[in-house]
């Protein structure tokens, strides 16, 4: 099932993201979107989905993404599988990337790529596990990240729970591009019909440069011939300054449309 994160779902995959003193820190530059919101991510949820899409197949991921305090997003993501293993190459970014600061808004492309590679690593009944080495560049200002994610999934039933653990460390140091981030992200999906609607709740924890942040989150997946509708809201950064997220993405399957005879 497809979830992102990061912003990082970020961008989530920000993935996929969806992302996380008794003084509070000061709020992120206006550039900056929350520590646990997507950059951009594989779906809404926090999650990216572990397993990798068919084999020789091209998905889309195309949404809308609002956080309070003025942040508006529409993030994409493209992956494609050009091999018969379970193997898929995923590209992600904001198409716009709008931010409001002192009544002004600002809207430009985003000025994050990410770049993920995902590889099922291990199936036994219920149980799947991917690893995804992933790589990311800033196109204004330079640097950039590198690193790897864990996803494992169970299911049985209706139920299933997905994870994504990453680390990441900065190419090139700076107040936006800290040195090292770990992400700690969960959800739990509970199918309702036949078709695959499905109902998620999810969790996330971040550790960026000392700081924590963590989050919640909640939505809807409605299924669609080839792809699904994913609907979220999530509570962001709840232990330092709480930030409200509204996201909504189509997810599209393009090689099963286009071998459909």
């Amino acid at each position: 099932m497809k979830s992102q994160s990061q912003t990082l779902v970020v961008a989530a995959l920000l993935v996929i993201c969806g992302t996380a003193s008794a003084q509070a820190p000061s709020p992120p530059p206006p550039s900056s979107p929350p520590l646990n919101a997507s950059v951009s991510d594989y779906g809404t949820t926090f999650i990216f989905s572990p397993p990798p899409i068919c084999p020789k197949c091209v998905e889309t991921e195309l949404g809308f993404e609002s956080v309070s305090g003025g942040s508006r997003e529409i993030p994409a993501v493209v992956s494609f599988a050009p091999f018969k293993t379970n193997t898929d190459v995923s590209l992600l970014v904001n198409l716009i990337d709008s931010e409001s600061a002192a009544g002004d808004r600002t809207v430009q492309f985003g000025n994050r790529f990410d770049f993920v590679l995902r590889q099922q690593a291990l199936q036994k009944g219920g149980f799947l596990l991917s690893l995804a080495p992933r790589g990311a560049f800033f196109a204004r200002g330079g640097g950039g990240r590198a690193g790897v994610t864990a996803g494992p999934q169970y299911s049985r039933g209706n139920n299933l729970i997905a994870a994504n653990f990453t680390w990441t460390g900065a190419i090139g140091t700076s107040a936006s591009n800290p040195k090292s981030d770990y992400q700690g992200l969960a959800d739990y999906f509970r199918t309702l019909d036949r078709r695959g609607t499905a109902l998620f709740l999810g969790f996330a924890h971040e550790l960026t440069a000392g700081q924590q942040t963590v989050g919640t989150e909640e939505g809807v997946v409605i299924p669609l011939r080839n792809g699904q509708v994913e609907i979220e809201t999530a509570q962001l950064d709840l232990n330092t300054q709480p930030l409200w997220q509204f996201q909504t993405r189509v997810i599209m399957n393009w090689g099963k449309i286009l071998a459909r005879k």
